[in-house]
């Protein structure tokens, strides 16, 4: 072919070296033995090659598993230089710990379902195709292979996530050309919005904070035991008295709690919470304060074990709670929190209170719930502020909570 095409051999294996311009080459192995099989693949390499330059393709194909090894080492990266908690955000990608740990959860199903597949060859069909197959990724599973946390129906929120992240995984493939000039595909699953999370009703709630605190006064023999349900007990009691997310909560240092004065002389506490919607100012129900301190006690009371762990071990301490001033809610070992969802399930058990009488499982986000639905009734606190103290907006507050939210003061005055 002119000399474009140079067939070696190593350890008895046969290559192919092609020039593709700019005195540049391409090297692959044939993976094979045999000359007249390795003539055959070379000169096809060749005239693929000279297909893709005057398609303005990319000259050597990425296979779809090595851009999504690309991407999380980019983002692990950021992770490591701890830019997440700078600001000036705007200017540049942040990746949070939970960010990293949810785009590796994910990139699991993507690799196993096109990750051989070359990026260029990735469009709107096979994105559209993956929703159904990924709805019956564990019912194709043996049931003893099915990990036990996995959700064997995926929502459709996580469906529409992780349609959207092979979005951007193709996006950065196509920054870097790895696409050449194809257009990128346009398909995104969207899920339906009417749909929300189940809420407990108060006499529920009620019977769950009993439930932690009976749990918590059971735990006498064994101090790491009692630690966590005291610390389930209290977070459960602070998510539903602040409406913050599980992931704003598990992020608070001790450093984030501000202590206000209301107009009537109230001591109140707030967190100053960096949430999926920038930082905000989240003001807690008075008779929250105390929970906080309960928190803070017990963190002092724990210091001086945490420093021994720390001063044996230094695996088993994060450094960052000391750098860092100290996370408000901490594991028996000092640690962050990564989740709760095991204890709490298994508090909900216990008081049968897994799911709901539709047959919807509960979660912490549940709590979230309580919070909205509860201030809403009180009728004495208008939609606006709501939404700014919670981080979302009055429509989702409407379409999500406001219609288990009729207080009874709107039920008289409707009913007259």
């Amino acid at each position: 072919m002119d000399g474009n095409v140079l067939l070696t051999t190593r350890n008895g294996i046969f290559q192919v070296r092609l020039y593709k311009g700019n005195r540049q080459y391409i090297y692959k192995s044939l993976k094979t033995r045999d000359v007249n099989k390795a003539r055959e693949l070379a000169v096809r390499a060749y005239y693929e090659l000279e297909f893709r330059k005057e398609q303005n393709l990319p000259v050597q194909q990425k296979r779809f598993g090595e851009v999504i090894d690309e991407y999380i080492k980019l983002r692990r990266s950021q992770f490591q230089r701890g830019t997440y908690g700078q600001g000036n955000k705007a200017n540049q990608q942040q990746t949070s710990e939970a960010m990293l740990r949810q785009i590796i959860r994910v990139s699991k199903f993507w690799r196993e379902y096109c990750g051989n597949k070359p990026v260029d060859f990735i469009d709107d069909a096979l994105l559209r195709d993956y929703i159904d197959w990924r709805r019956d990724y564990y019912l194709r599973m043996p049931k003893d292979k099915v990990p036990r946390n996995a959700k064997q129906n995926p929502a459709d929120k996580t469906l529409e996530w992780e349609s959207t992240f092979a979005l951007t995984l193709l996006k950065y493939a196509q920054e870097r050309g790895y696409r050449g000039a194809k257009a990128l595909p346009k398909f995104r699953h969207v899920a339906k919005r009417g749909k929300t999370r189940p809420a407990f009703s108060i006499e529920q709630y009620r019977k769950l904070i009993r439930g932690t605190r009976r749990w918590k006064n059971e735990a006498t023999g064994n101090p790491q035991w009692r630690y966590t349900r005291e610390l389930l007990h209290d977070y459960v009691l602070l998510l539903a008295n602040s409406g913050i997310r599980v992931g704003e909560a598990n992020n608070l240092r001790e450093t984030d709690l501000v202590e206000l004065k209301d107009d009537n002389g109230r001591p109140l506490y707030g967190f100053n919470v960096n949430g999926k919607t920038g930082r905000r100012l989240v003001v807690l129900r008075a008779n929250a304060r105390g929970y906080v301190d309960r928190v803070l006690a017990r963190n002092r009371e724990w210091e001086d074990r945490w420093a021994v762990a720390e001063a044996n071990d230094a695996k088993a301490h994060n450094r960052k709670t000391t750098k860092h001033g100290g996370w408000l809610f901490r594991m028996a070992d000092g640690n962050k929190i990564i989740t709760l969802i095991d204890q709490f399930n298994e508090a909900l058990r216990r008081e049968g209170l897994s799911h709901s009488t539709d047959g919807e499982k509960y979660s912490l986000y549940s709590l979230r719930h309580v919070y909205a639905v509860q201030m809403l009734r009180r009728d004495q606190v208008n939609v606006f502020d709501i939404a700014r103290n919670m981080g979302t907006s009055v429509q989702i507050i409407e379409d999500y909570y406001g219609k288990d939210a009729t207080s009874l003061a709107l039920a008289t005055r409707l009913g007259d």
